[in-house]
């Protein structure tokens, strides 16, 4: 009796059960990368904001050019100005332009977008809070500036 060579490789049943499996678990993995990379984000730029509010509060502590600094509080940046008053376009001004994917919105007590610390002590006299949000979602975190020039991250 004569057996015929076997063929090799895959059936079409198998191939579409391979590619069912794959997209259950790209379906199961998808969201929560996507979470996390929209928390990455938000992180990153709480973290930015943060740097360039205490880097103006330094700034004024150490007198730096012999005068205050502050930050500019828009939608979608925030802007560390020497001086007593924010020039748009200034050359010494440090942008920071938020990603597309936040909105931030502040609120001084007081009004105005712009916060003020003093020279050598670095205190404010207001305070200041900034709420980042992830577009489309409903996280976020909130940055406090104490009128001690304190910044915390809530």
């Amino acid at each position: 009796m004569k057996t015929k060579g076997k063929n090799r490789g895959f059936t079409l049943i198998e191939i579409l059960v391979v590619l069912a499996i794959m997209g259950v678990l790209l379906a199961v993995v998808t969201p929560p990368l996507t979470n996390f990379k929209k928390r990455s984000i938000l992180n990153a730029e709480t973290q930015e904001a943060v740097t360039l509010i205490n880097k103006a509060r330094m700034s004024a502590i150490s007198s730096k050019d012999d005068q205050q600094f502050g930050v500019h509080f828009e939608s979608g940046k925030i802007v560390l100005f020497p001086g007593t008053a924010y020039v748009a376009g200034a050359g010494a001004n440090e942008e920071r332009i938020f990603d597309s994917a936040i909105t931030a919105t502040t609120t001084i007590n007081g009004g105005g977008s712009e916060l003020l610390f003093a020279k050598i002590i670095g205190s404010t006299t207001q305070n200041a809070t900034t709420t980042l949000l992830i577009v489309g979602t409903t996280s976020s975190t909130t940055i406090l500036v104490r009128q001690s020039g304190i910044v915390t991250i809530n």
